[in-house]
């Protein structure tokens, strides 16, 4: 049994006590069921003028926590040695020095950009900083922006406001892999009548011979229709829009491939 002792909300770890110490507790990873667990590790009363305090250190040390549950995996216990640990560097260290340390692990920096951290100054190691705008209210896209723009960084994909302005149109600048679909609503609307132009340069390359529905399956496409409608997209928007990044033609080119074939059905 404990008693919450200082708590911000949401999964930002809170102070508990239980059998008279104070404990720091939060909710991450899952067990077997894919039922969230719970870890904890002691911390004393400094850490919690601290933690009340001051919301950016709280949250960094969150983010350097979550990576040791990661490592308990689905039944392990947590590190309590480790975790307690980075305590006094992250609360209680000098900016410098908390940076310094942050740069040198694994930290879920995701977990900062979801609360409003700078992200260009997560990206530039300076993690005290880039908490000056945090929030305790959790905001999932921002930090799923984090992620893709950060993985787009690391492969030196460059994309022009226009590549941008494609992909969230298509619904591809988060996850390259979903379902293609329409969102103008995301869409800068001084940007909009550049992709539509975008758009309807596909939409007039596929629409010179529609795709045929597999014998074999009445819902599915033949391989060589989709792969001509595939060819005839790609090489006029690459005519079109030759400055256009690959990874927005290619959402293109998915875009109307799909939308061929819903047709045909």
């Amino acid at each position: 049994m404990s008693d919450t002792v200082f708590a911000r909300g949401g999964w930002i770890p809170a102070v508990v006590e239980s059998g008279g110490a104070l404990r720091l507790r939060l909710g991450a990873g899952a067990d077997a069921l894919h039922s969230p667990r719970t870890f904890s590790f002691p911390l004393d009363e400094r850490h919690v003028d601290v933690l009340r305090g001051d919301l950016g250190r709280h949250l960094l040390l969150w983010s350097a926590i979550l990576p040791l549950c990661d490592a308990a995996g689905i039944d392990g216990p947590l590190d309590e040695e480790a975790a307690a640990a980075l305590l006094d560097p992250i609360l209680l260290g000098h900016p410098a020095d908390v940076d310094r340390l942050l740069r040198g692990m694994r930290v879920d920096d995701a977990s900062l950009a979801r609360h409003g951290a700078d992200v260009a100054m997560l990206a530039r190691g300076q993690y005290v900083d880039a908490m000056h705008s945090a929030t305790e209210t959790s905001d999932p896209r921002r930090g799923h922006e984090y992620v893709a723009n950060r993985w787009r960084a690391r492969n030196g994909v460059q994309l022009s406001p226009l590549d941008v302005a494609v992909l969230k149109y298509v619904g591809h600048y988060l996850h390259g892999s979903t379902l293609p679909s329409r969102h103008p609503e995301d869409v800068d609307p001084e940007m909009l009548p550049k992709v539509l132009r975008i758009v309807a340069t596909g939409e007039k390359a596929c629409d010179v011979r529609p795709p045929v529905l597999d014998s074999y399956d009445d819902k599915a496409p033949r391989s060589r229709d989709w792969k001509r409608v595939e060819r005839a997209v790609d090489q006029a928007v690459r005519r079109a829009h030759p400055r256009l990044a690959v990874d927005a033609r290619r959402s293109v080119v998915w875009l109307m491939c799909s939308e061929a074939v819903g047709r045909v059905r």
